[in-house]
This record gives C-alpha cells, structure tokens and sequence, in this order.
C-alpha cells in the first residue's frame, strides 16, 4: 500500500530506554569458583532507536524487540544465566526527519543532586563505570560469561 507526504511526516524517530535484569540462578559449581566469582543484582539499560507514529507505538515496538532478546544460557560457574526485560522507562522524541544527522542525541536526563554533594559522590554514585578500573569492571561482570565462549 502506497503512503501519502502527510502519512510519512508522522513517522519519527523515538529513544525508548528500556531495563533487562541478569537472573543468575542455582548453585555454582564450587570446583570452578574463583577470584572472579561475585554475587549481586545486575541490571542493564539499554536505548533502542525506533520509528513509529507515536509514544504509544515506540514503547510496544521497543518493549516487542527487547521482549526478543530474552536469552537464557550457563554461565562459567555452571549457573543458569537468565536476561529478562524488566520494563520500559522512558520514551523521547529524537527528531522529526527521516534520516538521523550526525550528532543529534540519544538520551538526556537531569539529575537533582543537592549542593553540597562532591562530584566524586555523584559519579560513585550514578556512574560508578566511570570511578572503576577495567580490571574491576571485568570482574564484576565475569559472572555473566557464557561458558561456551571461554
């Protein structure tokens, strides 16, 4: 079916941040057990890029393609590793023309931060990526390694 100049000026570009959740169940195996090994609640956020008419359709689009990417699978200490869509979080209107241009921004948000705050404060806090070294960061994340890419 052909689309009329007004039906493809109401398609737009929209960010939907969505949030998944790293389920790690059973017991590990305790023979593969090592430094690396942690226990503790992983989530991870993710902005899907969509074109749809409206909020409405961006959010059931991003939550259909998010809902797709589940995934279950063992981890390194033989722990059943499971990736859940926990929910949609927000929505925003990326811009109104067809093609995205170079530079235009995914995602924004303000944080309310009291004054007396520090910045390290902040970043520990609402960026901790940024205060870890890599050494760190792949430690803490070693849990959710798939065994059969080792």
């Amino acid at each position: 079916m052909k689309t009329t100049n007004s039906e493809e000026l109401d398609i737009q570009w929209y960010g939907v941040k969505v949030l998944y959740k790293y389920l790690v169940e059973g017991k590990p195996n305790t023979e593969k057990i090592d430094e690396n090994y942690e226990e503790h609640q992983i989530f991870e956020e993710s902005i899907l890029l969509v074109k749809t008419q409206s909020f409405d359709q961006a959010y059931e689009f991003a939550e259909k393609k998010a809902k797709e990417c589940e995934d279950s699978y063992t981890n390194v200490y033989d722990q059943t590793v499971k990736f859940q869509l926990i929910e949609s979080l927000d929505a925003f209107l990326l811009c109104e023309e067809d093609e995205l241009p170079s530079g235009t921004e995914v995602y924004s948000r303000f944080l309310h931060i009291p004054k007396e705050e520090s910045l390290a404060n902040v970043l520990s806090r609402h960026y901790p990526e940024v205060m870890e070294n890599e050494t760190e960061q792949i430690r803490k994340n070693f849990i959710l390694r798939n065994r059969d890419f080792n």
